[in-house]
């Protein structure tokens, strides 16, 4: 089978795109988070660029990052906070997933130093198996319900290199700045 592979930064993204989009995202992630026509959940920072997989001119695989300066013990870094990762339910099994993870790898060293990203246990050896290596650092972000800033290492945390080389990712608290992916 054959996918049309398609990057795009936020703003040259049409109506039709997002609404595309919204509803693949809707098909991956059930619930209320995304609505008809807007491809980005309310409680989770807007993506700033957009890597996503067509089959007949249908999204069926999407993920999305947003670049944003994290504070570290030892200077700020720039990261590609990656999100929204999601493949069509009727497309699961097919490497799909992969195939976005090797794209984003082309564009990863254009655009950040590190990516990063945070997600469920059950699909950490997905990221694992992808290029992405498991970090301990724990991180502070916004809290959607209260804007209160707060610290967490609940969730595994992966970065991958960019610009960097994994060497130099530093130790310790990741101020991620803003609200998570």
């Amino acid at each position: 089978m054959t996918w049309q592979r398609h990057t795009a930064w936020e703003t040259a993204l049409t109506p039709e795109d997002h609404t595309a989009l919204s509803a693949l995202l809707r098909a991956a992630f059930p619930g209320p988070e995304f609505e008809p026509d807007r491809s980005w959940p309310a409680s989770w920072a807007r993506k700033e660029f957009r890597v996503w997989l067509t089959d007949d001119g249908r999204p069926v695989a999407h993920l999305g990052f947003e670049r944003r300066l994290a504070g570290t013990a030892a200077g700020d870094v720039l990261i590609a906070g990656v999100g929204d990762v999601a493949v069509a339910p009727s497309h699961r099994g097919r490497g799909l997933g992969s195939a976005l993870m090797d794209a984003l790898a082309e564009v990863l060293p254009d655009a950040a130093d590190f990516g990063f990203l945070q997600c469920r246990e059950e699909v950490a050896g997905f990221y694992a198996a992808t290029g992405w290596t498991r970090v301990p650092n724990p991180t502070r972000h916004l809290r959607v319900r209260d804007a209160r800033s707060v610290v967490e290492g609940v969730f595994p945390t992966f970065v991958r290199p960019g610009r960097r080389p994994l060497s130099e990712w530093p130790s310790g608290l990741v101020d991620l700045r803003g609200l998570p992916w």
